[in-house]
């Protein structure tokens, strides 16, 4: 049976110019009549399509597809299909951390009003930190990155994974970007110039940081009086991790989650 490029291109839903594309990547040879050089495409022509068109839905270029049919065809179909498997299954691992974070994420933003004043416990995990700046209070020293770290939080798949964390040590606040140590694990992610934090038990609650140039120490004296009052032992650096920083009701916000190391 002999089809016309009309044909051929109603069969297969596909344009006349796709036709003549995969003519040109040299994947389809149909025939020429003599008398009027138009071409001719056989049954075989139509099922080679069909099987270019299934190459494609699992990623193979047309030129890839022509590279493959002309020698070692098994041979390489198998060793693509194998690569093109393993990069599924490296994508569908990155969106199921990636989903994981997200959920992690959403919880954090529709509870933090709700959570401002208020304290509860909770199992901090290790992170990994990445150093930004020196600060005091809403002055803060020059941003600086050397380029290994710069180069792993900006990479797009990573940047998703990291919080915008404080410590507040005795002289000064750090700023650091931070990553689950679980996150950080699974991306293969190092750093040059950070540190690690441990998994710590640790008392955390909502505070309001209000407008650029408002924050200072002294709104943490709410939560040193609360531990206090309940005889809890700080065990460690308290840290904050930003949550959000916008408007609410008209009204600037950076709500900070406040994580205190504890033991009772």
């Amino acid at each position: 049976m002999e089809y016309n490029i009309g044909d051929v291109s109603k069969i297969l839903n596909i344009s006349k110019e796709m036709i003549r594309y995969y003519e040109k990547q040299g994947a389809l040879k149909p025939s020429r009549k003599e008398e009027n050089n138009y071409r001719t495409y056989s049954t075989m022509d139509v099922f080679f399509l069909m099987e270019m068109l299934r190459y494609q839905t699992v990623g193979l270029s047309v030129k890839e597809i022509s590279s493959l049919l002309e020698n070692n065809y098994m041979d390489n179909y198998a060793n693509y299909l194998d690569r093109y498997y393993h990069a599924l299954q490296k994508e569908i691992d990155f969106k199921h951390l990636l989903k994981e974070r997200i959920k992690e994420m959403a919880i954090r933003a529709k509870t933090s009003q709700m959570n401002l004043g208020k304290y509860w416990f909770k199992e901090i995990p290790a992170h990994d930190l990445f150093f930004l700046c020196n600060a005091t209070d809403d002055e803060y020293d020059r941003i600086h990155f050397n380029e290994h770290d710069k180069e792993v939080l900006f990479d797009g798949d990573n940047f998703a994974f990291f919080e915008s964390m404080i410590l507040f040590e005795e002289e000064k606040n750090t700023w650091w970007y931070g990553i689950n140590k679980e996150y950080s694990s699974a991306l293969s992610i190092s750093y040059d110039t950070g540190k690690t934090i441990e998994k710590e038990l640790c008392l955390c609650t909502m505070i309001d940081m209000g407008e650029v140039g408002e924050f200072n120490r002294e709104l943490l004296n709410p939560i040193y009086e609360y531990i206090k009052e309940n005889n809890y032992t700080i065990n460690g650096t308290i840290r904050g991790m930003i949550v959000c920083r916008g408007y609410q009701n008209n009204v600037f916000q950076r709500i900070l989650e406040v994580q205190v190391p504890i033991k009772h």
